[in-house]
């Protein structure tokens, strides 16, 4: 009889007084789940503890015999702070021994590199008894606590992601073969809000095919979301299919910009190559965070002629060619100004499509009648001229952000009206 696959569900734990203060981004959580979803691994919790070896021991002591497998990262190193294995030592009622291999190496190693041995470095070779060490230019150690495989990663990122993908996932698919699939199916939405999305979808029953639903909010667009289980690819993409008739339907195909990774600067750069068509940009707030956008996608160079950076007057009409008497009638942020501005980017370039953007980001020179996170965007192309007027909340920064992300949403409305639209 052949075995069906099963969830295999583990539990993770992050050491470190840096991750709790907020000193530093805890991204090896993220990258371990990820990982180990894209193998066919579930994380059932994730859980973080400072470098408290109270706090680290009853952690393992009551947890770890809830799941399959224990992944710990961080604690490892030969400083005062590092007691993760102390704790497991503790945790698992299992001594700590002198690894006499690993204190070999490490002494030749440092003589090697005319560094001084103290006390303090061989701490690291001493692990409980029963540890296997994981590899040798980094801590870790591997034990079998009550048969569950327990992996004790260094907190270092690129120490951790190698041992993880070169020792932990080998390790648990070979004792784990018979196992589910697991995948994110992610459907990018422009021009409705999560609520919207909601309301269009509330009534969908998915989880009885085994998907769960979610929405994740983006900078200028939203996100649904599916968790995937299945016995076989074969069977997720099925489920997949089924999902997206109901969905899109629902939504309207019109707000669809993609899948996965197919973000709006990838999708756009497919439309223009399709056409022929080279685009130029005109930027004032932004500060040159469009043309980076568009740029940081492979083959750019194809479609993308160049970019201006206007941020003066002076520049708008030196390099552009706006009217000065359009600046003081209207003002740089504008409607008149952003249309002069893409048609000067177009025309300067020579170019089919053209996207401008002139606003407030802050947090000075807002007025009441233009407060700050009045934008205006404008994108010329050969069927139409379009300016749209945005008024965006938040810091400088995600204002930028915002104002781009719009820009790219109006461009790719104005390429997806007329799919079959040839250049002139």
């Amino acid at each position: 009889m052949i075995k069906r696959p099963e969830e295999i569900v583990g539990s993770l734990l992050t050491i470190g007084d840096e991750l709790l203060q907020g000193d530093i981004p805890n991204g090896n959580s993220h990258h371990i789940a990820s990982e180990l979803r894209s193998r066919g691994f579930r994380l059932n919790r994730i859980v973080t503890v400072g470098d408290r070896e109270e706090e680290i021991v009853d952690f393992l002591s009551k947890c770890v015999t809830e799941c399959r497998f224990f992944i710990v990262t961080g604690g490892l190193g030969p400083t005062d702070d590092d007691r993760t294995g102390s704790a497991a030592s503790k945790a698992f009622n299992r001594p700590l021994v002198l690894n006499t291999d690993y204190m070999s190496w490490l002494q030749k190693r440092l003589a090697e590199r005319g560094l001084a041995w103290s006390e303090q470095l061989g701490r690291m070779a001493h692990l409980p008894q029963g540890a296997t060490k994981l590899g040798w230019e980094m801590a870790g150690f591997f034990i079998e606590y009550e048969n569950i495989p327990c992996y004790f990663l260094p907190g270092v990122p690129h120490e951790m992601k190698t041992l993880l993908s070169e020792v932990v996932i080998p390790d648990l698919e070979q004792r784990f073969p018979h196992r589910m699939v697991y995948t994110k199916h992610i459907l990018r939405v422009q021009g409705l809000m999560e609520s919207e999305m909601n309301l269009q979808l509330k009534d969908l029953s998915l989880d009885q095919i085994g998907i769960d639903i979610g929405y994740l909010p983006q900078v200028g667009e939203n996100w649904v979301t599916l968790f995937v289980t299945g016995e076989s690819r074969s069977q997720i993409e099925e489920k997949i299919k089924k999902a997206e008739a109901q969905i899109i339907p629902r939504l309207g195909p019109q707000h669809i910009s993609g899948h996965n990774d197919e973000c709006l600067e990838k999708v756009i750069g497919q439309q223009l190559l399709r056409h022929s068509w080279k685009i130029a940009v005109a930027e004032s707030c932004t500060g040159g965070l469009l043309s980076h956008k568009i740029t940081a996608i492979s083959g750019a160079s194809d479609y993308f002629d160049r970019g201006f950076i206007t941020y003066s007057n002076q520049a708008k009409m030196d390099l552009l060619g706006v009217p000065e008497q359009m600046l003081l009638a209207h003002g740089a942020v504008s409607e008149p100004v952003a249309r002069a501005m893409a048609e000067g980017a177009c025309r300067q370039a020579k170019a089919d499509v053209s996207l401008a953007i002139t606003g407030i980001a802050g947090p000075t020179g807002g007025t009441p009648a233009k407060p700050v996170g009045t934008v205006f965007i404008a994108c010329v192309s050969p069927r139409k001229n379009v300016v749209e007027k945005y008024l965006f909340g938040g810091n400088r920064e995600h204002i930028q952000e915002s104002a781009a992300q719009a820009a790219l949403a109006l461009l790719w409305r104005t390429l997806s009206d007329d799919p079959n639209l040839h250049c002139h």
